[in-house]
């Protein structure tokens, strides 16, 4: 790997970067660009703020801030112009991509994709898609789910495509099951006012896909069986703004009538966030909606915490039924996930088991120095395979 190789990391430019309230895009790329070995010149671009500075870092790799909206493709270019990396990794962006391509044809553009959102009919025509897609030399994607859905969507693609599954970083989390676990937790449900509570924890954005009101429609059938139980709903509609929307009142509306079993936190920004993950006996992601991967899947298990979860998407990529967590098949019903949640919370032992194997394949397979390893490794392929569709 020649030391001169210079990557450019563009972010999608609506949330600044590193700033603990943006999203899971930015979380990724805060997370991994500060373990890129040496060897790679990186420089990772991205929204400015008026209270930052134009130029801050992530570890020791440099972090520009330009302005967003329409004049973000612009100001990239200048910089890029001259500074003229040999790679360029975009983030959810394909237009940004496609652009960067489009002006600067000498250099690798590969395309991250974290969902299928921004090549879909509601933000691009499937023709126009396949174009930008085509145009750039590789595309990154984090699950085979993904790389599936996109090969199905656009069957005579031959982008190169290439699946680097996400991380955790197990030291901002702190495990259950140990001596100092367990106070760390015991003092923190004693501050909630949850002594003594069985906690089934929902940490996500409010919106309906993520299939919040099925906690909240088994609660009193799990409340009827275990009487302390207490569904912690953590996140908001929207990433960083704690605003109401129709399905957030209908959500309350349903809480209203376990008043006792049920509290809302607001949106928590990460890392605070991993505290709350101690506290939970068992994690719920009850997703109605296929997830590309679902980071919260990894925090809960880097945790100790058995995850009980829809399975959809990415996730059984994660998630290993019967063994760090149950899996509910797609489509199940409420009762199926109550009985599921009510398994883990009467199961002290498999609460134990479920969680402690959960930790270990977090520590083995998913941590973000593997993201980063995988990252450096395609970074510096001299050139992508001609059509390649397996894990990097």
């Amino acid at each position: 790997m020649s030391v001169q190789q210079k990557v450019a990391v563009v972010t999608p430019g609506v949330f600044v970067i590193p700033s603990g309230r943006s999203s899971s895009v930015e979380r990724v790329i805060e997370k991994t660009m500060s373990l890129v070995p040496e060897g790679l010149d990186v420089r990772v671009f991205g929204r400015s703020a008026g209270h930052l500075p134009a130029k801050d870092f992530l570890g020791s790799v440099p972090c520009y801030r330009i302005p967003g909206g329409s004049a973000y493709l612009s100001g990239i270019l200048r910089h890029l112009k001259n500074w003229m990396p040999d790679t360029a990794d975009v983030h959810n962006r394909p237009a940004l991509a496609y652009g960067l391509k489009r002006h600067l044809p000498q250099i690798r553009v590969f395309l991250t994709l974290h969902s299928t959102t921004f090549i879909s009919p509601c933000c691009l025509p499937q023709s126009k898609a396949e174009v930008m897609l085509s145009s750039v030399d590789g595309l990154i994607v984090n699950s085979a789910y993904l790389r599936d859905d996109v090969l199905r969507r656009f069957p005579k693609l031959r982008t190169p495509i290439y699946v680097n599954p996400l991380g955790v970083s197990l030291e901002d989390f702190t495990p259950r099951w140990t001596p100092a676990g367990e106070a760390v937790r015991r003092a923190r449900l004693a501050d909630y006012g949850w002594r003594n509570r069985k906690i089934i924890l929902f940490v996500g954005r409010l919106i309906h896909g993520k299939g919040v009101h099925r906690l909240l429609e088994a609660l009193p059938g799990i409340v009827s069986k275990e009487k302390d139980a207490l569904a912690v709903i953590v996140g908001s509609a929207f990433y960083g703004v704690n605003r109401d929307t129709a399905y957030v009142r209908s959500l309350r509306k349903l809480a209203g009538q376990m008043e006792h079993h049920t509290a809302f936190l607001p949106f928590v920004p990460y890392p605070q966030v991993a505290d709350l993950y101690n506290l939970a006996d068992v994690v719920l992601v009850p997703s109605l909606e296929d997830e590309a991967f679902g980071l919260v899947n990894l925090e809960a298990m880097a945790s100790a915490v058995p995850v009980v979860a829809s399975a959809v998407g990415g996730i059984p990529e994660i998630i290993q039924h019967e063994q760090t967590g149950l899996l509910l098949p797609k489509g199940s019903g409420n009762e199926m996930l109550e009985s599921a949640v009510l398994r883990i919370l009467e199961d002290s032992q498999l609460q134990r088991s479920l969680g402690l194997a959960g930790r270990e394949l977090a520590r083995s397979t998913f941590r973000w120095q593997h993201c980063a390893e995988r990252w450096t490794n395609l970074m510096s392929m001299e050139q992508p395979l001609a059509v390649q569709r397996w894990s990097v």
